[in-house]
């Protein structure tokens, strides 16, 4: 016996290993069965080991869990679906088993995972299936077409994939279809992009406007702080709001002086927020939203200031008429509340009352304060959201009231589907910030995983600049890590807290 103990070592030391997807036949037997299993639990998990076993008689099992009711089974497919190494099972997932599939979250997931593969992709192949009829599905593959050619990992000829491209930037589709695929040339071809950028930033579509910032800036180009000039007034705040980053990003005297300006003239709060917080990081001063004191400082500069090591850390805002939600300044005067009303908040522990009483007490300690001519609305969350109003409203006495008194009595109870939740605040175009207070663990509907939400929820603002605040409760280290991520990547603030 240990004769042979010392022979598999050796065998192990030369290389040697038995063929990748034959690795016990009787684990991997178990493993197919167990996706049969009614618990999803079990389900999710042969589905990662099965991914991590390889081979194709494993992936095909991976991929037809894409499929699964339960998304957090769907979800583990789609999060481990790049590894995919098998040449015939990526071209069929081009085919009925993939995008073209008559499942629309089908194709939306294989859209987006063709952008984390660690293989070459075929972007021709890719940029054949973007249809102006399925801007979902195609903004998810011009976005795999972004990421992938960022990566170094797509094939095909480029000037095919530009000139693609271009025309959909010209076309006629939906804007933000438009706009990913701006930001996709910008990634594959920047000096055809540079070209391009000026009639960008002229476009009737702000979502492209805003595209055409972001491309400047990601760049790295010299004009990008002259194209937030001549965009500082434009009509639309999340266009106004790309130009404060890219005036920003010039880093000189001149930046801080129209910073110091749109601080005055800017009517909307959380673009006043980001002048300041844009000045604190470049010049590390904490003054706050003065601009008077802003004014003589930069006054007093030289002409040819710059910016020493710029900061990361979040700007100091806070002070007196600072309305906070649970310890967290609410930025924004179009403010939508996420609420997690899943099983966590109902749960009595260790003799305590449930959560739910002391959220109550948080919301009706926090929308009478909120100030004049702010709109807001307040969207308890289960397996669905459950907005109090379609849309958000005047914080008038009579309307906080009211959404007060409804909170309290709201007793819903379900699973904790953030992921729609957002999507449908996100539908109010007046929405600048979402602010979430969750347990940590999403559960329910198509996307449980947080590796997944966090980029996706990333790209669902990316064109309209909507932050992401997080509060969350009591979470596990690594799904406080990622909604903190979650919070950075938008722009947004994030507090852990205990209730």
């Amino acid at each position: 016996m240990k004769a042979i103990l010392i022979w598999i070592a050796l065998l192990g030391a030369l290389g040697w290993s038995t063929p990748k997807g034959d690795r016990g036949g009787e684990g991997f037997k178990e493993l197919t069965e167990q996706l049969a299993d009614a618990d999803p639990g079990k389900r999710r998990r042969a589905v990662r080991d099965l991914a991590k076993l390889g081979g194709r008689e494993a992936w095909e099992h991976v991929i037809g869990a894409l499929t699964d009711e339960k998304g957090e089974v769907a979800d583990e497919a789609q999060y481990w679906l790049p590894g995919l190494d098998e040449d015939r099972l990526i071209s069929a997932l081009f085919g009925r088993e993939g995008l073209g599939s008559k499942d629309e979250l089908l194709r939306m997931r294989v859209a987006e995972a063709l952008g984390r593969f660690e293989r070459p992709v075929d972007g021709e192949d890719l940029l054949k299936q973007v249809s102006r009829r399925e801007p979902l599905v195609g903004e998810m593959l011009l976005w795999s077409v972004e990421r992938l050619a960022r990566a170094g990992k797509l094939e095909g000829k480029p000037e095919r994939c530009v000139r693609s491209l271009e025309k959909l930037v010209k076309g006629k589709g939906p804007a933000v279809l438009r706009a990913q695929a701006a930001c996709a040339m910008s990634a594959l071809s920047p000096e055809r992009a540079q070209e391009l950028l000026p009639k960008w930033s002229k476009d009737k579509a702000p979502e492209l406007r805003r595209a055409a910032l972001l491309c400047a800036m990601d760049l790295g180009l010299e004009g990008a702080l002259d194209m937030g000039v001549k965009l500082r007034q434009d009509e639309v705040p999340f266009v106004r709001l790309a130009a404060l980053d890219a005036i920003a990003s010039g880093e000189n005297k001149r930046a801080l002086e129209l910073l110091v300006e749109r601080m005055v003239d800017e009517p909307r709060y959380r673009l006043k927020v980001a002048c300041v917080e844009h000045l604190q990081q470049l010049t590390g001063r904490k003054t706050k939203l003065n601009a008077t004191a802003w004014k003589g400082w930069v006054q007093s500069q030289a002409q040819d200031w710059t910016a020493p090591a710029r900061s990361k850390t979040p700007a100091e805002i806070g002070g007196t008429g600072t309305v906070s939600f649970a310890g967290l300044p609410i930025l924004s005067d179009r403010v939508c509340f996420l609420i997690d009303f899943s099983g966590s908040l109902w749960y009595e522990t260790e003799g305590r009352p449930p959560r739910k009483g002391k959220v109550d007490e948080l919301v009706r300690a926090a929308l009478p304060r909120l100030p004049a001519g702010t709109q807001f609305n307040i969207m308890p969350y289960t397996g669905e959201p459950h907005p109090w109003r379609e849309q958000l409203v005047e914080a008038s006495p009579r309307n906080v009231n009211q959404a007060v008194l409804d909170f309290e009595a709201n007793r819903v109870r379900g699973s904790g589907n953030v992921f729609d939740a957002v999507l449908l605040a996100l539908q109010d175009p007046s929405t600048d910030r979402l602010v979430i207070l969750t347990d940590g663990a999403p559960t329910g509907g198509a996307h449980w995983r947080m590796e997944l939400m966090v980029p996706l929820l990333d790209q669902a603002t990316r064109f309209n600049g909507v932050a992401i605040d997080s509060l969350v409760i009591d979470a596990r280290p690594g799904l406080r890590k990622l909604w903190f991520e979650l919070s950075e990547r938008t722009a947004g603030r994030a507090l852990a807290v205990e209730l």
